[in-house]
């Protein structure tokens, strides 16, 4: 386990095991999400932080790019999917996970790797990080340890349950929800 960082909060580390960036099929995304959107929603019933255990669950969650089917009544499948999203999340929710399929994007960890190692390389040792488009926080998850140490993070992201998965995943930064254009410094 990591060590607790500010009033016993835990910020996840992403690593090799984690299968961040590994290519599932939309069935497996769909899955992926579920199951985090259930582990954020459990959490938050019980007015707690995610666990370690948790926050492997949470790590997976892909958010809706490119799951425009999930919202579908074309077929059985997407009937299924659109059921079980309604069932799941609040009327709020459910209209920015439609409205994410259009515009969330990914980053792959090995470009947020290089980014890091770029900055690192060009002498950035620390301080204050802002993720201004923060998705669940993938940025977050890879900073060098020794920059994490001394640094304080921020996070921005537009969509409300994105945005609480990142809090659960990085518990010592602050996150917004709120779309960047409406934030002031």
């Amino acid at each position: 386990d990591r060590p607790a960082g500010r009033s016993g909060r835990v910020d996840y580390r992403i690593t090799g095991e984690d299968q961040i960036g590994v290519k599932f099929n939309s069935r497996e995304r769909f899955e992926k999400n579920i199951a985090a959107i259930k582990v954020l929603k459990q959490v938050e019933s019980e007015n707690r932080r995610a666990t370690t255990d948790e926050q492997k669950v949470l790590a997976q969650y892909v958010g809706w790019g490119g799951l425009k089917e999930a919202f579908s009544t074309r077929d059985d499948q997407g009937l299924k999917e659109k059921a079980i999203l309604t069932e799941l999340l609040t009327a709020e929710e459910l209209a920015q996970a439609r409205t994410s399929v259009r515009n969330a994007h990914y980053t792959s960890p090995e470009v947020i790797s290089a980014m890091w190692e770029g900055l690192t390389d060009a002498g950035f040792a620390g301080g204050r990080i802002l993720e201004p488009s923060a998705g669940i926080g993938h940025f977050c998850g890879l900073v060098p340890e020794s920059v994490a140490a001394v640094s304080k993070l921020s996070g921005i992201e537009m969509d409300g349950l994105t945005a609480r998965i990142a809090q659960q995943l990085y518990q010592t930064a602050d996150v917004t929800a709120a779309p960047y254009q409406e934030q002031t410094v």
